[in-house]
């Protein structure tokens, strides 16, 4: 079996879609499939083409038995959309020309999104080289530059996702992470017996509690203090705004509790800006850490959060991040509606409130501190083997790869 995998971000870069694309291709290597990735330079998360990688238009390594082929992209440091379209169109375009010189041929070709442009350069491949094309949406892209005001003119926005619909009526097979992200994809014109739901998940034994000292002087914890932490994305669709009001409020009545958030992306710098101005004597914000130290940091909290935005796009998500955090037998708090409360409810393992209400959320903090240590532990197992027994990477990988054999096999 030969799999073909192309997709912006992938490790060494860190975050939810390296971590659960580099699981999958890894096991898919060791259960004997064929695996290559088509990938860019890392340049995450500084903004700058890594070290090593600098100077090359391409090139080619292995990483854990996978043939990974990498290629230029645009990278400079900060934000901004202009940026990241920029990074975006620049690797969709040096992507194509390293796939069409070195790449293949492959029994099925997966193009993963986000960034959206590798489903259109997926699409173009799988054409020219006549083979079964598998589209797998993190998330609806488009959807989300509607709703958070990005694509303000009717026809543009008309235009983008008329392009998403044929793009995927054009799949073999369309994979994604929950139910009302299937039913979306349903909805444009898509047959349900096409789409299919791979959740992320997570190793718990990559992911389990232990004693790990920590790194950082701010996670340390002395004088029963309350360690909250954040630990991801820094974007528009965090809504970390919020946190930090509900920080400020938490420091008005309870001097114990303290928030580490850790991170990087777009909003980082108008986050530490925000945070400076605030003055919270209850915050500190760190810059992104290498994956293997996610555990630890996990671990060195009494609970971490999980926050979105207050839009309907995200009612579909599940982040990679809330599996790790229950992995790690610890309590969460999460700002978002839809499936996060819905797996927190099921579990026991942690509270929802609504996103966007900086209240609630603080109450939601204050909760948690006046619980006793055991409560709190049994939280945390409660989370742990809910999701051991429901979200375990290993058998999520086994399911995708039998898809990924039927795509190849069977025609559409």
């Amino acid at each position: 079996m030969r799999i073909g995998y192309l997709v912006q971000q992938f490790p060494p870069e860190v975050g939810a879609g390296p971590a659960r694309i580099g699981e999958m291709v890894r096991r898919w290597t060791l259960a004997g499939a064929d695996v290559t990735v088509c990938t860019a330079m890392p340049n995450r998360p500084e903004g700058r083409i890594h070290a090593h990688y600098r100077g090359r238009l391409f090139a080619e390594e292995t990483w854990e038995g996978v043939r990974v082929l990498r290629s230029w992209l645009f990278a400079r440091p900060g934000g901004g959309l202009a940026k990241t379209l920029l990074n975006n169109t620049t690797f969709a375009v040096t992507a194509m020309l390293h796939a069409l010189r070195r790449a293949g041929p492959f029994d099925v070709l997966v193009a993963s999104s986000p960034p959206y442009f590798p489903l259109p350069v997926g699409l173009l491949l799988a054409r020219l080289w006549t083979k079964p094309l598998v589209l797998e949406l993190r998330d609806l892209w488009p959807e989300y530059l509607v709703e958070m005001g990005v694509l303000r003119a009717r026809w543009l926005e008309r235009a983008v996702l008329r392009l998403d619909r044929a793009l995927l009526c054009r799949a073999r097979h369309v994979v994604t992470v929950t139910e009302p992200l299937r039913k979306r994809i349903i909805e444009k014109g898509v047959p349900s017996s096409e789409v299919t739901v791979i959740s992320n998940g997570v190793d718990p034994d990559e992911y389990f509690p232990n004693d790990e000292a920590p790194f950082t002087p701010e996670l340390v914890r002395t004088d029963g203090t309350l360690l909250i932490g954040y630990l991801g994305n820094f974007g528009a669709g965090q809504a970390l705004e919020v946190v930090l009001e509900a920080a400020r409020r938490v420091a008005a009545t309870h001097a114990k509790v303290r928030f580490v958030l850790v991170g990087d992306g777009t909003d980082y710098r108008k986050v530490s800006e925000q945070a400076k101005r605030l003055a919270l004597p209850n915050l500190r914000i760190l810059p992104a850490i290498p994956k293997n130290l996610t555990r630890a940091f996990y671990n060195n909290c009494d609970a971490c959060l999980v926050s979105l935005a207050p839009l309907p796009i995200f009612a579909g998500a599940l982040p990679t991040k809330l599996f790790e955090i229950m992995a790690c037998g610890r309590s969460v708090i999460a700002s978002a509606s839809g499936e996060v409360p819905k797996v927190l409810n099921e579990s026991g393992g942690g509270w929802a409130v609504a996103p966007g209400d900086a209240g609630a959320l603080a109450d939601a903090v204050v909760r948690l501190a006046t619980l006793a240590p055991q409560d709190r532990a049994a939280m945390g197992r409660r989370g742990r083997e809910y999701v051991a027994r429901r979200f375990h990477r290993g058998a999520l990988a086994e399911r995708y790869l039998e898809l990924l054999k039927r795509a190849a096999t069977h025609p559409r």
